[in-house]
């Protein structure tokens, strides 16, 4: 093997077609990273990516396909695919990957991973996925690597679920109380995070690593925010838990998943992410009126011009009549 080739870092990615997967994914393909990544459906991933990567077809639940998979791996990078709507135990979801990941790195003897993880470690008790994935950090300490949990604040992607209701109705939902402030981070500023351990080699142990965003929000702040940008009245309103629960079992949920879910909202509301106190280092760049700016302006210019077309044909139609079509 000569010199230069010594020099490359093989790393492989889990989840490389979600939110943060992908973004690290991208960023990997450069002559200095050999990139293998694992994933049920490789036709996912566009075909530019799939010519540059080595795919190793299945899931990282699977013990012996994640040993394949990380057979001569420098770093893994570990994030657990987001549970299903009609997941009927949240934490065993987070605990099946974790144990077949433990396994896994323990035989191939893996050095080094990243793992997208949640804030509130030592405080939240039961916190649905929160919850879920502070088991799975303790079950891949198990495993002999050395590893950077990244304990992240509440995903500002998570907004886009609500884009629609925001923008015809000017109304952002949640069972938290609008004045209880929380950090919010970007899922682009995760995966600069992660890619910024990734790529060394000159780290060891075990270790949480806060990623808060630059600042903590209040729900009635982050309505403001996204009233200013998208130029539209938008208003935050606290929703009942057990309202909130029908919703989803309404919309398909099971009722163990809509009950994680309200039960993580309340963890939230009752403070966890004092945890992991906001630092220098935790906090991140991107604000939510940038974030708004970059990711919901074009879905609500989007929905606004839909609805106009709409209007035109059928007068009798109102905003509140979109999502049938």
């Amino acid at each position: 093997m000569s010199h230069e080739s010594e020099k490359i870092m093989k790393i492989l990615i889990t989840t490389p077609t979600g939110n943060i997967g992908r973004r690290v994914l991208v960023e990997l393909l450069a002559p200095e990273f050999s990139v293998r990544v694992i994933t049920r459906n490789p036709l996912r991933l566009p075909e530019e990516i799939r010519e540059q990567v080595e795919i190793v077809r299945g899931s990282a639940d699977d013990a012996a396909t994640l040993r394949r998979a990380l057979d001569g791996v420098e770093a893994l990078f570990w994030c657990v695919p987001t549970e299903s709507l009609q997941t009927v135990n949240v934490r065993n979801h987070y605990e099946r990957f974790a144990r077949a990941g433990s396994e896994a790195i323990r035989e191939a003897g893996t050095p080094r991973i990243v793992t997208i993880s949640a804030g509130g470690k030592g405080l939240a008790r039961n916190a649905g996925s929160i919850s879920g994935l502070h088991t799975m950090e303790e079950i891949l300490n198990e495993s002999g690597a050395a590893i950077r949990h990244l304990r992240c604040g509440v995903f500002m992607e998570n907004f886009l679920l609500q884009a629609q209701q925001i923008c015809e109705q000017g109304i952002l939902c949640y069972p938290m109380p609008g004045h209880v402030a929380i950090p919010m981070v970007a899922v682009a500023d995760i995966a600069d995070v992660a890619l910024r351990w990734l790529a060394r080699r000159d780290w060891a142990g075990i270790m949480g690593v806060a990623v808060h965003g630059p600042e903590d929000l209040s729900y009635n702040q982050a309505a403001a925010i996204i009233e200013l940008v998208l130029e539209r009245p938008v208003r935050y309103r606290e929703m009942p838990a057990d309202g909130y629960v029908r919703n989803l079992v309404r919309s398909g949920a099971s009722v163990h998943y809509a009950r994680s879910l309200a039960a993580r909202f309340a963890e939230l509301r009752r403070g966890i992410t004092r945890a992991e106190p906001r630092t220098p280092e935790s906090t991140t760049p991107t604000s939510l009126t940038t974030w708004t700016e970059s990711e919901m302006l074009h879905i609500a210019e989007s929905l606004s011009s839909q609805s106009e077309l709409v209007g035109s044909h059928h007068p009798s139609y109102g905003m509140k009549n979109f999502s049938r079509l």
